[in-house]
């Protein structure tokens, strides 16, 4: 049904020479075409990825001027916002589907069934390393499966961030961070764990130094999220219950929270979760040329420079959050677009109470080919309010490579309260 609806606006938008071009791309939408391994010209001494589609077109550009023809078939709550908060500035090149996302073969072989919830949806038992549900019937699985993609073993890398405001002034910042992810077919583990990062501020000056321990397990009711911050200014290590649900971090100056944090992570038992079902969204994908760009390049006022990103018409498995009567958190009400094939967080639609869009996120994604595996380059938190914007865990050829899976490991007793102190001086 989606397909027919769009193939009719674009027929609509083009000119005939075009129709035949436009109706074979999305007749192509079904066919998934994974990258496994690295692409002819790309360099692993560079963070450089080369774009395996640098010679597609763009199909058509939706502007202000007739994002009314495609509505909220097929754009976003948050999109729609955008066009009517930015009608100078924001658009969308729309390009050819390509379903390019793959996983390492290893993750691919241990991935038969669905996992088990339990615990409400705060636990999970099943094959580690899998793809958790590959059959998911709940919005939940969409969330672990999210949660639980592979993202690398042995991580270490750096990434900054960029506030930046309506008249164009900014705040700068930066990171780094090492982590170990025990969801994986290639580090055996029986701790019960997801995985435990540390990660320090380099900039700015009055930050630096202040680093985070959180060790996340597999089950939020009965193993809580454990976390410790360590203060260069007292130089001593303490527990720090509040690194969860709506916390704000420092740097993010109140445009995101701490379980925003790689699309979504952490406990789920503050909302109601509802499966929206399988749609076709127009969402940023195969985003090599944004990765490309020098950074200055792609920050503008209101929002990230538009010519660096790539939409197409993507199968998203969709899910609404709703915050419970008796619990407490900033966002009310959010709508999560899971992408079919890598199960990543591609974008999110926030609501207040009253059901008013509060805030747009995009999540824009590359296949990392030479892993492989499919990952966010930024994600982007547009605030509808304050007409600020954040990007943070910037992933770009301009900064400094992210190594998704070490050669010399690194070792558990790093990740402890001692390891900590000693990691962040």
């Amino acid at each position: 049904m989606f397909k027919n609806i769009i193939i009719l606006l674009c027929l609509q938008f083009f000119p005939s020479i075009l129709i035949a071009e436009v109706i074979v791309s999305i007749d192509e939408i079904g066919e998934r075409m994974p990258i496994n391994g690295p692409v002819d010209g790309f360099d692993s001494s560079s963070n450089s990825y080369v774009n395996p589609f640098k010679n597609d077109p763009v199909l058509f550009t939706i502007t202000f001027k007739n994002y009314m023809e495609f509505g909220e078939g097929v754009l976003t709550a948050g999109q729609i916002a955008m066009f009517e908060t930015y009608p100078e500035t924001f658009k969308m090149n729309i390009y050819k589907s390509r379903r390019s996302c793959s996983v390492p073969k290893e993750v691919s072989d241990l991935t038969v069934e669905n996992a088990v919830m339990i615990d409400e949806g705060e636990g999970i038992e099943g094959v580690v390393g899998s793809i958790p549900f590959p059959n998911p019937s709940e919005a939940l699985h969409h969330v672990w499966n999210h949660i639980l993609r592979y993202r690398g073993v042995d991580i270490e890398g750096g990434s900054p961030y960029y506030i930046i405001n309506p008249d164009g002034s900014r705040t700068m910042g930066a990171g780094k961070a090492i982590a170990r992810n025990f969801w994986n077919p290639f580090l055996s583990s029986d701790k019960g764990l997801q995985g435990m990062i540390m990660s320090k501020v380099t900039k700015p000056p009055r930050l630096a130094d202040g680093a985070v321990l959180v060790i996340e397990s597999l089950n939020a009711l009965q193993n809580p999220r454990r976390a410790w911050v360590y203060n260069p200014g007292t130089r001593r290590v303490r527990r720090a219950p509040d690194i969860a649900y709506d916390n704000y971090n420092s740097f993010s100056q109140g445009l995101t929270t701490t379980d925003s944090f790689d699309g979504f992570n952490g406990a789920k038992d503050r909302y109601n979760w509802t499966n929206l079902g399988e749609q076709l969204r127009f969402m940023p994908y195969n985003a090599y040329e944004f990765h490309e760009a020098k950074v200055e390049e792609t920050l503008t006022p209101f929002h990230v420079n538009q010519d660096f990103l790539r939409y197409e018409l993507v199968r998203v498995n969709v899910v609404r959050a709703d915050l419970k009567k008796e619990k407490r958190h900033i966002l009310p009400h959010r709508i999560m677009y899971f992408d079919y094939d890598s199960h990543n967080m591609l974008a999110e639609d926030v609501f207040d109470g009253e059901l008013n869009i509060m805030r747009y996120r995009e999540l824009p994604q590359i296949n990392y080919y030479d892993e492989p595996m499919c990952n966010s380059i930024h994600s982007a938190t547009y605030d509808f309010a304050t007409r600020r914007y954040i990007l943070n865990n910037v992933r770009s050829s301009d900064v400094p490579k992210v190594n998704w899976r070490l050669d010399i490991p690194h070792e558990d007793n790093l990740f402890t309260p001692d390891g900590l102190k000693r990691w962040a001086k």
